[in-house]
């Protein structure tokens, strides 16, 4: 299953075990990062990485890929927020929250 920006807020299902993607438009030349909060236990990630705007362009910005998986049945809320290294947290922007149930 893949998520999205749009996908923020609404119920996923998805099979132990399953693979479950979150794909975020990221421009890392705002030292702007995508930060992922996880469950303490249910969920585990797999990979995480960027990739950059295939027209190569500088400052085009890019994708960053969240490759999850589900561990444990049951009620899964997976938070996801842009963050800047040095930031106070007073300049973060809202955050997304995926709702996620493991059956």
């Amino acid at each position: 299953m893949e998520l999205t920006e749009s996908d923020a807020g609404a119920e996923q299902a998805v099979a132990v075990g399953q693979e479950l993607v979150v794909r975020l438009r990221e421009n890392r030349t705002t030292g702007y990062r995508w930060q992922l909060a996880l469950p303490e236990d249910g969920v585990v990630l797999d990979d995480d990485r960027f990739d950059a705007d295939p027209s190569g362009r500088s400052g085009a910005g890019g994708v960053r890929t969240f490759r999850l998986r589900a561990t444990k049945a049951g009620p899964h809320r997976l938070g996801a927020t842009l963050q800047r290294s040095w930031g106070s947290g007073d300049d973060t922007p809202p955050g997304l929250e995926f709702h996620v149930t493991a059956h």
